[in-house]
């Protein structure tokens, strides 16, 4: 174990060096050739690259540097740019997680923030042999993963004590640009809770919807959904997604997944469902006004009607009260109407093993017109003045005691409501 993750760390230091080098050889070969000045410069460079890049020396300069940047699943810069406070580092997963969280995410991605100059410490830290990261070693206690680089036990420990620091928040704290919410606990007593941004749990989403949009497996399966032909993967999709940006046009200045999210975090829709009831028709009772469907849709604009007509009750009529009567009663007529019109266009001949009376199986069915040969309309127009009488009566709690006039009111309002509606 120790030599896999010790070559995995001379390999790194070393492709750094060659990157290096090879940035340098490049300016030595343009095209019309350098100055003796110049490369005289570049080889220089060249040497202080090889010596740089020294294993141990390198190592040296990232345990110093590991306190420039903090290893971390939760990170405090989402929430403003300029927010100082402490980062999170949370590897604990549960595999039976109830939530969709950071904990149940399998291997969560970690995240480097700080100095974008001492990310290269960070990918050191990263670095994985298949069993852990270094990183992990390292909280771990693991030291010895860095003996065979070092020279003596004390540099190993003080490589290992430098970069702890990248793991390790010793003196937590917010910052006035931080979320804070005041949790009370009772006897006037909070609690002081700073909600971080996980930035694990939005690496991992993001891959999720790449994959679903943009991977060959995915547009494999929709092609062949689109030409009507098997496919061994189903095809994904997430709708109604919103998109936010941290970090405007340098996402690295808030974090490295960030940079590699191009800042962008995806926000799934947390709205409550539109749950649509199976449609069922009114098959019991004589009367539909006295199904619950209709009693439960007018009833807040039922007691709106009754608190006017106790109000103006001790008035004196006048044309104002009529006609805000009439408009509230009008609502009610409305909201009627509108749970009339599912009835109205189901399958052709419902109402007739229903227990609906004649005439409000013509109005509801329109296929039952052969049921009633008087005046259907005039008929569903009374049930409906003696049904709002007596809700009227029933809601005030015997304050209104409605009779013959308001009958007839109420259903020739009804009447030319159902006419104006086409039946």
């Amino acid at each position: 174990m120790q030599t896999e993750i010790s070559t995995l760390i001379q390999a790194y230091i070393e492709q750094r060096r060659q990157t290096k080098l090879d940035e340098i050889e490049k300016k030595k070969n343009v095209k019309n050739g350098v100055s003796e000045i110049e490369l005289a410069t570049l080889n220089e460079q060249i040497q202080t690259a090889y010596q740089d890049f020294d294993i141990q020396t390198w190592l040296t300069s990232a345990a110093v540097r590991a306190k420039q940047i903090s290893l971390a699943t939760h990170a405090v810069k989402f929430t403003h740019g300029s927010a100082k406070g402490s980062n999170i580092l949370s590897l604990a997963t549960k595999t039976d997680a109830p939530y969709l969280d950071s904990s149940a995410i399998v291997t969560p991605a970690v995240d480097a923030v700080g100095n974008a100059a001492a990310l290269d410490v960070a990918k050191l830290l990263q670095l994985d042999d298949g069993n852990a990261t270094l990183a992990v070693y390292l909280s771990q206690g693991d030291d010895h993963v860095l003996r065979p680089l070092a020279s003596s036990d004390e540099q190993c420990q003080l490589w290992a004590d430098g970069l702890r620091q990248a793991l390790e928040v010793k003196t937590p704290s917010s910052h006035t640009l931080a979320k804070q919410i005041y949790f009370p606990i009772g006897d006037n007593q909070y609690h002081l809770i700073s909600p971080l941004y996980s930035s694990a749990l939005a690496h991992e989403l993001f891959h999720q919807v790449q994959h679903s949009r943009f991977s060959d497996e995915m547009k494999a399966a929709r092609d062949a959904r689109k030409k009507n032909q098997p496919n061994e993967c189903d095809v994904v999709r997430y709708s109604n997604l919103a998109v936010t940006i941290s970090g405007g046009s340098k996402p690295q200045n808030i974090s490295q997944l960030n940079s590699k999210r191009y800042g962008k975090t995806y926000l799934f829709p947390c709205t409550a469902p539109d749950w649509k009831s199976q449609y069922q028709p009114p098959m019991f009772g004589l009367n539909w006004f006295d199904s619950r469907e209709v009693g439960r849709n007018t009833y807040y604009l039922i007691k709106l009607l009754a608190e006017f007509l106790v109000k103006v009750k001790p008035l004196d009529s006048n044309i104002r009260i009529r006609q805000h009567r009439d408009r509230l009663a009008d609502q009610i007529l409305d909201s009627i109407l509108t749970l009339a019109a599912p009835h109205q266009v189901n399958a052709k001949g419902w109402s007739e093993t229903s227990e609906l009376s004649s005439a409000q199986q013509c109005w509801l069915d329109p296929q039952a017109d052969h049921l009633y040969s008087g005046d259907w309309q005039t008929e569903v127009s009374r049930d409906f003045g003696l049904w709002l009488n007596n809700r009227l009566e029933k809601i005030s709690q015997q304050q209104l005691m409605l009779g013959s006039e308001a009958l007839q009111h109420w259903q020739a309002l009804c009447h030319d409501a159902i006419r104006e509606a086409g039946r």
